[in-house]
């Protein structure tokens, strides 16, 4: 069937607000227009409340990957030892970036979506001498969410540099970067805060841009080199290169979105639809991958049935009901499917999505009792 509106549920790219659309449609301004140039500017005032930090934000044109990479190439130097936190796809990227750069990542692997055991953590920090140490938000490839603000107390009172990646937690859950003693910070557009892709944010504190402006050697990376944005983020009328005039305004729209909802009620959003959403699977015999107590709240990520092709569920609930959801990716593939609840996902399409997925289930001979994940959703949602 051709459905003129998908719902796309996977963990990004989500789908996006009519307002955000709307703004998007409009024609093509000049990067230095003042319509622009003051659109960029209150955008970047609200990252930084939405970050809830007092450092330095940037906006860039690119996946969540460039400001990676811009991380690494600004604050490692040849021979810099990282500590790279690892428990799914997206947390093993950071050692080959770093690679790349010329510094050495030490890994500290805890297993796809296991949960990071912190005094392991503390013990490694302890005894080796970091430049930085990064760590997953939220890893997309298994739904896992790592305890970032414990992580920060014990990073406290060490020298090593505090870098989390919250591509699909800012947004959607909980992160306080001042508070909780990070030093750089990493999201994107196109996730839990409801914007198309495109766009990349990081946020600096003055501790870790010391350490870049000190720096003894260039920047290896060209367009990613912080100190040249820097003017730019200062002043959105000065230039280095072309920035992508709509996506800026279309997340600025979407940051005005999140303001009017406020954090704290956006962040009590996430967390019951996750809980609606992951009482619906365990209502149908579905478990989920990460780590009991460790389940992100923009995403979940259930187990395939033995009997059942995560292929034919995805192809089956796109093809009769309309609903996208993602496969698993690495050491996941064809062992679970990952579908994204977040941003401007609503009541409507969380149960939409477990009602295809119950259908789809049964066509393809899983046993169900029709309605009861939906059911066990809903007592949840209604208390909400």
């Amino acid at each position: 069937m051709n459905f003129e509106r998908e719902l796309l549920m996977i963990p990004g790219p989500t789908m996006v607000s009519p307002r955000v659309l709307r703004v998007l449609s409009k024609p093509i301004l000049s990067h230095g227009s003042k319509e622009f140039v003051e659109g960029f500017a209150e955008a970047l005032e609200l990252q930084k409340r939405i970050f809830m930090t007092e450092g330095i934000p940037f906006m860039l044109a690119g996946s969540g990957t460039l400001s990676m990479e811009a991380t690494v190439a600004n604050l490692v130097e040849k021979g810099d030892k990282v500590l790279c936190v690892e428990n799914g796809f997206f947390g093993e990227r950071w050692a080959d970036i770093v690679h790349a750069h010329g510094g050495f990542a030490d890994r500290l692997n805890f297993g796809w979506g296991r949960a990071i055991d912190l005094e392991i953590l503390k013990e490694k920090l302890e005894d080796g001498d970091y430049k930085a140490m990064t760590v997953e938000h939220v890893d997309t490839s298994t739904g896992v969410a790592n305890p970032i603000d414990k992580i920060g107390e014990i990073l406290k009172n060490t020298s090593t540099l505090y870098v989390v990646d919250s591509v699909c937690g800012i947004g959607g859950m909980p992160l306080k970067m001042d508070e909780w003693n990070i030093d750089v910070c990493i999201t994107g557009s196109q996730k839990a805060l409801g914007a198309p892709p495109g766009i990349t944010m990081l946020c600096v504190n003055e501790l870790a841009w010391r350490i870049i402006e000190n720096r003894t050697s260039i920047v290896s990376d060209y367009y990613a080199d912080l100190k040249k944005w820097r003017a730019v983020m200062d002043d959105p009328k000065r230039y280095f290169a072309t920035p992508a005039t709509g996506l800026v305004l279309g997340i600025l729209e979407a940051f005005r979105i999140v303001e009017e909802e406020g954090l704290e009620a956006r962040w009590r959003r996430h967390r019951l639809f996750s809980d609606a959403f992951k009482a619906g699977l365990s209502a149908i015999n579905l478990q989920t991958f990460p780590s009991k107590g460790f389940e992100a709240h923009t995403l979940s990520v259930p187990i395939m049935p033995n009997a059942v092709k995560d292929s034919d569920l995805r192809s089956m609930m796109q093809s009769k009901y309309g609903v996208i959801i993602a496969s698993g990716i690495g050491e996941t593939a064809g062992k679970v499917v990952r579908i994204g609840h977040m941003g401007s996902v609503t009541v409507n399409d969380l149960i939409a999505t477990l009602s295809s997925l119950e259908m789809a289930l049964m066509c393809l001979g899983f046993e169900i009792d029709p309605g009861k994940g939906v059911g066990a959703a809903e007592k949840i949602l209604s208390k909400g």
